[in-house]
């Protein structure tokens, strides 16, 4: 699977992968936190699926991590509007790899509704205030 896009952000964007669709395709169906070992321009790094929109619809982008973040900024900069390849590191060659994968969040009603109810839960454990205030000088001893 090998595509191709232009340098012009600091992500990729499924919809601008050409060549292979089904990269995009691949990219599209991750979800939101997942992980996936790409080639880009040569070289390897891992790329994470975008969280979903405020309005919940899934972002069809992935960032780069770690190495990889340090080598697309450094192509965002220099060579931006140039065209580079984009590959799946786990078909590479005909050798399957296995793909990075953080812990999926929770997602079903019932898995949220247990972390709300965690969540709520710890009210009022922490710290309180006795009411009283202070001036901002007070509190550093101005």
């Amino acid at each position: 699977m090998t595509a191709h896009t232009e340098v012009r952000d600091y992500v990729i964007w499924s919809k601008h992968l050409h060549g292979d669709l089904r990269l995009p395709a691949r990219i599209e169906a991750l979800e939101a936190g997942e992980t996936i070992e790409l080639e880009v321009d040569g070289v390897a790094g891992t790329w994470r699926k975008m969280d979903q929109g405020k309005d919940g619809r899934p972002t069809p982008g992935i960032r780069p991590l770690g190495s990889a973040q340090a080598f697309w900024r450094d192509l965002y900069r220099s060579r931006r509007g140039a065209v580079v390849s984009v590959s799946l590191m786990a078909e590479r060659d005909g050798v399957r790899r296995a793909s990075v994968l953080f812990p999926a969040l929770g997602r079903t009603a019932e898995e949220r509704e247990a972390s709300l109810e965690a969540l709520l839960a710890m009210q009022g454990q922490g710290w309180r205030s006795d009411g009283s205030g202070f001036e901002r000088d007070e509190a550093h001893d101005r």
